[in-house]
């Protein structure tokens, strides 16, 4: 199979430097314009992290607020996804006496984090809550209680979600919801009662992000699962967004069949396959496809089906693999990143929230302990409340994101392709403007292998100043030691492989 692919490793050539030929520097720099017929007003709040803390740690612990801060968190999701449904705002923690998922039986010590917590977050941050109500084992009272309780506190009441995930055919939701015409008709009750109370609040119902080959994991309500955006939408009234959670793999099922290293329930050896498999150097251009074909699935079917004037807020997104390969190197870091600007191709995209702000490196912007690849294949020690690869690079973007403003996608002049699985192919080259009153940012993304240059000398005037993060893509990120960051000036950038590049103009 992968002697019928070819992975492009070129790009669009090497600005040289010194004594180079200044012609054959202008031919192998790429000119950047503004396609201005893919732009929207970004809001300042669109940049957002999921927020499930269970284990830890407070946000009062010393130096980690410091830390969220950096990553300019427009939105923070409380209390997190699949926690909501078994939440107690009152006591900041789990209900008590109610049968708990599996996993959280090695969470020993509580974490309560209340919505006084949440206020000393987003006061630290500037953040604004993004609010998951329990509709499983809570009550619509209960959660107007918490809702004007937050209100006293000074927390906005803007944007509210009714639960998470409900689609998903476990027994537990399928009883309280046997399909989703059930959910849409409750919804539209607590949307009455919500929206009487605090009239301009945005409230999102929950969607589901069908994955190619996700239904197979759950054959017994697969059917449910398939209907549900569908059920939902027919039922409900008064909605201003519907939710997504746009998870994809790392790729590395592309190169082989690894299901036979897992028959005899080992899965240690089909994690040292895929790890294997993930080591080669053609793995990377396979790794970075999935945020393109999996926002092209969700383009062409999740927002399609919305209805006019409903928006889709993708409340959760990441990379999702469960043999630590990919997680935690730097092309997981790069995949973050373009999932963030491939979200903001469609201008239905009211917000996102990455998924996780803190915990190990499967997920995390942020490690939550010494240990954050204990999943993984290959162990490394990290620091605590250290950023992870995802952090790196979405700290640049978030920057970029702040302050909101008019985002416009850029084109490069010159912008050589990348060939992965089934022949697709992406562009090495990918980038965003957004202009705020507080002047001109831009982010860009080299994923290619090769250096490349850029003039953005079209599209910024003034005084031009940039900040560029890169590393070996295979590299798992465990210190900042270990991400290579330059500082310059000047309108013409050389763009290194799997850089992430934040320029500022006036």
């Amino acid at each position: 199979m992968l002697a019928s692919i070819v992975f492009v490793a070129s790009c669009n050539g090497q600005a040289q430097e010194g004594a180079a030929d200044k012609t054959a520097v202008a031919e192998s720099t790429a000119v950047v314009s503004e396609d201005n017929s893919t732009s929207f007003d970004l809001p300042e709040y669109f940049n957002g992290f999921n927020a499930q803390m269970l284990r830890g740690p407070s946000w009062q612990a010393p130096g980690f607020v410091e830390r969220v801060k950096e990553l300019n968190p427009g939105l923070i999701r409380y209390p997190g996804g699949t926690v909501s449904s078994y939440w107690d705002w009152k006591t900041g923690w789990l209900m008590k006496d109610i049968p708990l998922r599996k996993e959280w039986k090695s969470v020993t010590t509580e974490n309560p984090v209340k919505l006084e917590d949440l206020k000393f977050a987003c006061d630290k941050t500037g953040a604004k809550p993004l609010f998951v109500l329990n509709m499983m084992t809570s009550s619509l009272s209960y959660q107007m209680e918490m809702l004007s309780a937050a209100l006293k506190l000074g927390l906005p009441v803007q944007f509210v979600e009714l639960d998470n995930e409900f689609y998903l055919g476990e027994e537990f939701y399928v009883n309280k919801y046997k399909t989703g015409v059930e959910y849409g008709v409750e919804c539209n009750k607590w949307i009455t009662e919500i929206k009487k109370e605090f009239p301009n609040v945005k409230i999102a119902v929950i969607g589901n992000s069908v994955r190619e080959g996700a239904a197979k994991k759950e054959k017994a309500f697969a059917q449910r699962g398939q209907s549900w955006n569908h059920d939902v939408l027919s039922v409900i009234k008064n909605a201003d967004g519907m939710t997504f959670h746009v998870y994809g793999g790392g790729g590395m099922n592309y190169m082989g069949n690894f299901s036979a290293a897992g028959d005899d329930g080992e899965a240690d050896d089909k994690a040292q396959a895929m790890q294997d498999a993930f080591d080669k150097k053609e793995s990377i251009a396979f790794a970075l496809s999935v945020p393109f074909t999996r926002w092209k699935n969700s383009n062409t079917y999740d927002y399609k089906m919305l209805p006019d004037g409903m928006k889709a807020w993708i409340t959760e997104y990441n990379l999702f693999e469960r043999e630590g390969v990919v997680a935690g190197t730097w092309a997981h870091g790069v995949y973050a990143l373009m999932q963030s600007l491939l979200f903001m191709e469609n201008s239905n995209t009211e917000l996102i929230c990455y998924h996780n702000l803190t915990t190990t490196a499967q997920f995390a912007a942020i490690f939550n302990s010494e240990d954050g690849f204990y999943k993984a294949v290959k162990k490394k020690p990290t620091p605590l409340f250290g950023f992870t690869a995802a952090g790196y690079c979405l700290s640049l973007s978030g920057k970029a994101m702040a302050d909101g403003g008019k985002a416009i996608k850029l084109k490069f002049s010159s912008n050589e392709m990348i060939t992965a699985a089934r022949g697709q192919q992406y562009a090495s080259l990918n980038g965003w403007k957004i202009v705020s009153a507080k002047g001109n940012r831009i982010v860009v993304v080299n994923l290619s292998a090769s250096q490349a240059s850029a003039d953005f000398s079209k599209i910024v005037k003034g005084t031009v100043t940039y900040t560029q993060l890169h590393a070996e893509p295979h590299l798992q990120i465990a210190d900042e030691k270990e991400v290579n960051r330059k500082q310059g000036k000047g309108a013409v950038i050389s763009l290194p492989p799997y850089s992430v590049t934040l320029i500022e103009a006036d």
